[in-house]
C-alpha cells in the first residue's frame, strides 16, 4: 500500500464523515421544526391547566387574581423553555455543520497532498513546490506553523523510507 493510496482512503473517509455529519444535522433540524408546534402547543395547554386550589369562598377573588398572574408566569416559562430548547438544537446543528466542513477541508488537503506526492515522485524538492500549489490553504481548520527545517528534513526522510519499503 502506498502513501498516496492511504491518503486518498482517508480523504474518502473524511468525505463520508462530512456527509454523515450534515445528514445528522439536517435530520435533527427537520425533526425539531416538525415537532416544535406540537411540543409548544402541548406545553402551553399543560401550563393552562395548572390551577391553584381554592380553600374558601371569601378568598376566591384574591385567589383568582393571583392565579391569573401565576398563569401568565407559567406560560412565559413554558415559552422560554421551548425557545431555549430550539436554540440548543440550532447550536448543536451549527457544531455538526462546522465539523462537516472541517472534514471536507481535510479531504481536500489530503487529496492535494496525495497528488503532490504522485507528481513529485522521488524528487522531494519538487514535493514542496507541488504541495504549495495543490494543497489548499486551511479555511475552517487552523494549522499551526510547526514545520521547521529540521522537522521538514525528518519528514522527507520518513517519506523516502516509506517509498522504498
Amino acid at each position: 500500500m502506498t502513501i498516496e493510496y492511504s491518503l486518498r482512503r482517508r480523504a474518502t473517509q473524511s468525505r463520508w464523515l462530512a456527509i454523515g455529519w450534515l445528514s445528522l444535522a439536517i435530520v435533527i433540524l427537520m425533526g425539531t421544526y416538525i415537532s416544535l408546534p406540537t411540543v409548544a402547543s402541548r406545553t402551553l395547554i399543560f401550563a393552562g391547566q395548572i390551577e391553584t386550589p381554592v380553600s374558601d369562598k371569601t378568598n376566591a377573588a384574591v385567589t383568582s387574581k393571583a392565579e391569573g398572574g401565576t398563569l401568565v408566569h407559567v406560560r412565559l416559562y413554558a415559552v422560554t423553555i421551548v425557545a431555549l430548547g430550539l436554540a440548543i438544537v440550532a447550536f448543536a446543528c451549527f457544531l455538526l455543520g462546522r465539523t462537516a466542513f472541517i472534514e471536507i477541508e481535510m479531504a481536500a488537503r489530503l487529496n492535494g497532498l496525495a497528488d503532490a506526492l504522485c507528481i513529485a515522485g522521488d524528487n522531494f524538492e519538487r514535493l514542496e513546490k507541488a504541495a504549495l500549489v495543490l494543497v489548499p490553504q486551511p479555511g475552517y481548520l487552523s494549522i499551526p506553523e510547526f514545520f521547521s527545517a529540521n522537522t521538514r528534513e525528518s519528514f522527507l526522510e520518513v517519506v523516502k523510507a516509506l517509498r522504498k519499503a
